[in-house]
């Protein structure tokens, strides 16, 4: 790798991470590349429109990489698409929805549609998670077996809370009854507090994305099960023909 070039990504990178920016240091300790190197990295950058330091001596994200994700989306009409039908979703489910796709071993959320309830689900649009602990992840490693989750996860599977499937066999099982049933589940295994259902959304047969809604457990009904998996499969089929009809495709994911 161009060790150059992954310098200046994984800056760009580090400073999206939560939001607040980093300083020169805290690049410096995170990335363990030293502050002489980045000095003129941040200034380029800066220079360039893609970060600005604040007052505090923080480097923040700036206005050329809003430019640079805007143009980014509108690479992909499919986008569009999904993210009128979520508002269309959350309408009727008054809960959080997300359609995500799988890179590696770790969720990549790529429309989001917000409850319009005040206490909801915290997952931002590009947020990345570990498949294994999610609901939307678990409906994408269905078609997986225990060897090829091992290769996936060589390192293991780290718990996120208490509840998270950390065994890989136990893990294997609930995909193999998931791919059975056609829709997956998890309560609190990536975040306290919220219970998820999914769906996958497959491209010629073969799955290439998932949907899903996530519900706070203190407001989680049983008897709205149902409707919350009908309506996730009606939306997964329409947004499947759409992406088949149109051969429809985000980079080298579908």
């Amino acid at each position: 790798m161009h060790q150059p070039t992954w310098r200046v990504m994984k800056v760009l990178e580090a400073t999206l991470e939560g939001g607040k920016g980093k300083r020169l240091t805290e690049f410096s300790r995170e990335l363990e590349i030293p502050k002489s190197t980045l000095v003129p990295i941040l200034q380029s950058l800066c220079d360039m429109g893609y970060l600005f330091g604040d007052e505090s001596g923080r480097y923040q994200a700036g206005t050329a990489l809003f430019s640079l994700g805007a143009a980014f989306s509108g690479c992909f009409p499919i986008l569009d698409y999904v993210k009128g039908k979520l508002e269309g979703l959350v309408a009727e489910l008054k809960e959080t929805c997300y359609f995500g796709v799988l890179e590696g071993g770790e969720v990549l959320y790529l429309c989001k549609q917000d409850s319009p309830e005040p206490l909801r689900m915290l997952t931002e649009t590009g947020r990345r998670m570990p498949a294994y602990a999610t609901g939307i992840g678990k409906a994408l490693l269905a078609e997986l077996g225990e060897k090829e989750l091992r290769r996936l996860y060589p390192d293991g599977l780290r718990p996120l809370t208490d509840r998270t499937v950390t065994d890989f066999g136990r893990l294997a099982a609930q995909l193999q009854e998931i791919l059975g049933c056609g829709y997956s589940w998890e309560t609190e295994e990536s975040t306290e507090y919220i219970r998820c259902f999914a769906v996958p959304v497959k491209k010629r047969g073969r799955i290439a994305a998932a949907l899903s809604v996530a519900v706070p457990v203190f407001r989680y009904e049983e008897s709205r099960k149902e409707f919350y998996l009908e309506r996730l499969r009606e939306t997964g089929d329409e947004i499947s023909r759409m992406m088949t009809d149109t051969d429809a495709h985000f980079g080298n994911i579908f």
